[in-house]
């Protein structure tokens, strides 16, 4: 088992540092290509609606699948059925309807009310509200199809296919910006999603699995309650951002910016180490939590949270006190002054201080999904964000602008401690093991 683990880890890994390099040309690419334009806006702001679903989707369909299939189960036709028939169809026609919604609901915004910034652009981004559209589907089918591959450790096609995606996007840009400009972008990256898919499709069909995904619908309306909450908590982990831009208009010039960076730094080992680990590991905490092995949970949750620390706790104490050097070497060239390495080094030492516990936070919340206690989760996540506004608010009525970091360091350990203390009391995995 600790072989397996350890082989599935280091596949999830070169496949993140992969995406990482790729992504970063990928950026590169596009800069060089469209710069700073105001057609580039257009497609950053019409994006925003479909990434927001997209990034929803591809952390909360994990959590609402995998605990609820039956991991044990040995007949692969008994397994692929059920998964097909509870979970997959509906998962397509829900987002048929998302999509459809989010597509009409748009163009009508373009054309009704157009803004400044689309007045003379109302064609282009009504093309891109189309293609976008596609895009939202096809990618966000990669989520469900990746929740079932993760349920059966079958870490590496979910792990590298998303690479198609950069490297459509890479390739449409570099050879069809002359004729289409920014929508060759958007070319891209359906073209990418859909190859995923196809991909997908190719291994089911050559595994002889792909005939136990026929047209049935038979969704658990038990659970429905449990899949908002879900969702719910997803939205919610996505606000810190949110709140601390919505000071921007108190904050001094480049602080925002300053933040973002800082924040890149900080959430470098959470991806990399801490979500990937949490990968490896849902499956399993699921299967012990299923089985009611609490016993081997327990000790697994206890071993997990002493390597969180052990990863989480030199990166914070390397960021605390090295921070600035870290962000000199890295960004400090053209506009990116000494001030700004000094301003962001500020955010991103109040943000170390909470990065142990945003490690061991994922560990908790795979368990919270595991055992279907998704409820203590979405308490200790809505309490965490009020403390992260009430503290944003006091620190900057003081003029301490590093401390919107800092509550979210301090939101971050409360979230755990929460957690921890409703799990002990509330939970099978202590009230029936001692």
């Amino acid at each position: 088992m600790k072989q397996s683990w350890k082989k599935n880890f280091s596949i999830l890994l070169i496949a993140t540092l992969s995406s990482k390099a790729i992504g970063f040309l990928r950026e590169l690419v596009i800069a060089s290509r469209f710069g700073v334009s105001q057609e580039f806006d257009i497609l950053l702001t019409v994006f925003v609606v479909p990434n927001m679903i997209i990034s929803l989707l591809l952390y909360a369909i994990p959590h609402i699948v995998i605990p609820r299939l039956d991991l044990g189960q040995k007949s692969e036709a008994k397994f692929y059925t059920l998964f097909a028939k509870q979970f997959f169809w509906p998962y397509i026609i829900f987002l048929l309807i998302i999509v459809i919604i989010y597509n009409l609901l748009f163009q009508l915004y373009i054309k009704l009310t157009p803004s400044i910034q689309f007045e003379n652009h109302i064609q282009l981004a009504s093309n891109l509200t189309i293609l976008f559209a596609f895009f939202t589907f096809f990618s966000s089918t990669y989520n469900i199809f990746k929740a079932v591959y993760n349920a059966k450790e079958r870490f590496t096609l979910p792990a590298f296919t998303p690479l198609l995606i950069h490297i459509c996007v890479i390739l449409s840009v570099l050879f069809f910006y002359q004729e289409y400009g920014v929508l060759s972008f958007a070319y891209g990256l359906v073209l990418g999603s859909v190859l995923q898919i196809f991909v997908f499709v190719f291994d089911l069909v050559k595994r002889n699995i792909f005939k136990y995904f026929r047209f049935s619908l038979q969704p658990n309306k038990l659970h429905v309650g449990s899949y908002v909450i879900i969702l719910l908590i997803e939205f919610l982990g996505q606000s810190y951002a949110l709140i601390d831009r919505s000071f921007i208009a108190d904050l001094p010039e480049g602080h925002i910016s300053s933040m973002y960076y800082a924040g890149i730094l900080n959430n470098l080992p959470v991806t990399i180490i801490g979500l990937t680990l949490g990968t490896v590991f849902f499956p399993k905490i699921s299967l012990y939590a299923q089985n009611r092995n609490f016993l081997v949970l327990k000790s697994f949750l206890k071993k997990g949270l002493v390597f969180s620390f052990l990863v989480g706790f030199p990166f914070s104490i390397v960021f605390y006190f090295y921070g600035e050097d870290i962000i000199t070497l890295m960004f400090e060239r053209g506009a990116f002054s000494n001030n700004a390495s000094f301003v962001t080094s500020k955010y991103l030492q109040v943000l170390s201080i909470g990065l142990p516990f945003i490690f061991f936070h994922i560990l908790l919340a795979k368990a919270c999904f595991a055992l279907h206690k998704e409820r203590i989760l979405f308490l200790s996540t809505f309490l965490a964000i009020v403390v992260k506004i009430v503290l944003s608010v006091l620190f900057m009525s003081k003029s301490y602008f590093w401390g919107l970091s800092l509550a979210t360091s301090i939101s971050f350990m409360l979230n755990v401690i929460i957690i921890v203390l409703l799990l002990y009391r509330r939970s099978e995995l202590f009230l029936k093991v001692k």
